[in-house]
């Protein structure tokens, strides 16, 4: 603390924690007038101490009893209260000892904090709110020049649950980049046309490619606003269509099977979903046991192994498609009426899911960020403030970023 002197310390036993006092005057007895200037001042009224909660001195929880000097000015007769640059105005609260609070709170809960700071829980919370709102535009602002200045620009974009089946919000994520740079209240096409409106920075991105899942209403949102960028269907959504048969399949033939061997089945069931390659000696002989029950889970089965290998190891673009044409006609060759049905959305999205091997980017940190949204929902309990509610996500899912508005934030 610069500018004041330290002239004792002492402590408060107690039975629960240990309270050090620290006493605190300012080296300028008469600091300047913060109005005109001037240096013509003079005491004025009663003094008296304020105690301020700072940083624990170890385990100690520490006090300052800072003098309260009133002073008024001879030139412009105002008069005012001698200012301590840790703490301003009248708070009871140093600006280091809020930080450590929200800190504390970043990533965990205002009453985690509380108890860690034995502060009241409106303090801490009152502390995080403060914080957040004055963070968050900063870091998103901060996230979305990044995307402008990226050279090969990948975006992502998917939605979130506020309220499952109800109300959803939508992410707009830079992949590479690793940052969230847009929410968006609501996911169909109308909620994305008026945030577009409402953003117009975001609207002036020029993306190279732009990763999703299968709805139709994010490719049309990507072919208005973004038309020369490369869309590209979600490794891991397309995956699910083909598992999604599978299952089918296994339950088609469980109904076909005894009790004992229908159990076997549905125990394999994570087996089946598995990649063939990351298998032990032990999983791979109960799996071959499952798949001997019908010829069809085979066929499907390999049919699913053939899709992984066909995104690993198609080695461009041209090669792909000539790869994926011989993998629909093979699965048409089956003649399983749960494979046929599956194939007609890989023939719908044929040249999003080969567009993957002009961009290999997958939504994996987009999900990633969903489930750390989730989470962050289960924790906090006062987000019906929407602006609040999007400063938590932004703080939240931009970490790097933040730690860095946090450090400026706190100086």
């Amino acid at each position: 603390m610069q500018g004041v002197n330290i002239t004792e310390i002492a402590s408060e036993p107690s039975e629960e924690t240990i309270t050090a006092i620290v006493q605190v005057k300012p080296i300028i007895d008469k600091p300047k007038c913060p109005l005109c200037g001037g240096m013509n001042v003079i005491r004025y009224g009663v003094d008296g101490v304020r105690r301020i909660r700072h940083l624990n001195i170890g385990v100690a929880k520490c006090i300052l009893e800072a003098d309260r000097q009133r002073l008024k000015c001879k030139t412009c007769r105002a008069t005012y209260t001698h200012e301590y640059e840790f703490v301003s105005g009248k708070e009871r609260y140093t600006a280091g000892f809020k930080a450590q609070a929200y800190q504390i709170a970043i990533g965990a809960t205002v009453q985690h904090s509380a108890d860690c700071t034995e502060t009241p829980y409106s303090t801490i919370e009152r502390f995080f709110k403060e914080a957040a709102m004055k963070i968050a535009p900063l870091v998103l602002s901060a996230a979305q020049d990044m995307a402008q200045a990226s050279t090969k620009l990948i975006l992502g974009i998917d939605d979130f649950a506020i309220r499952k089946g109800h109300n959803y919000n939508t992410g707009i994520h830079d992949l590479r980049g690793e940052n969230l740079i847009g929410i968006a209240k609501g996911r169909k096409l109308e909620d994305l046309r008026q945030y577009m409106e409402d953003n117009p920075q975001l609207a002036s991105l020029n993306p190279y490619a732009f990763v999703m899942d299968l709805a139709q209403g994010y490719h049309s949102f990507v072919a208005e606003f973004y038309p020369r960028a490369i869309r590209v269907a979600d490794r891991f959504h397309v995956n699910r269509y083909i598992l999604d048969a599978l299952d089918e399949v296994r339950r088609r033939v469980g109904k076909q099977l005894s009790s004992a061997e229908r159990t076997e089945l549905n125990r394999g069931k994570r087996l089946l979903r598995k990649r063939n390659d990351s298998l032990d000696n032990k999983q791979f002989a109960r799996l071959e046991r499952v798949l001997d029950f019908s010829a069809d889970l085979r066929a499907v089965y390999e049919l699913k192994e053939q899709l992984i290998d066909w995104y690993d190891l198609s080695i461009n673009h041209d090669t792909a498609l000539t790869g994926y044409q011989k993998w629909l006609e093979f699965g048409h060759s089956l003649c399983i009426p749960e494979v046929t049905t599956a194939l007609n959305t890989f023939e719908n999205w044929q040249d999003e899911i080969v567009n993957y091997h002009k961009c290999r980017f997958t939504n994996g940190i987009v999900e990633g960020r969903n489930a750390k949204i989730k989470a962050l929902q289960r924790r906090h309990f006062f987000l019906q403030n929407r602006t609040f509610y999007e400063a938590l996500i932004v703080i939240e899912c931009n970490a790097e970023l933040s730690s860095q508005k946090f450090k400026q934030f706190r100086t």
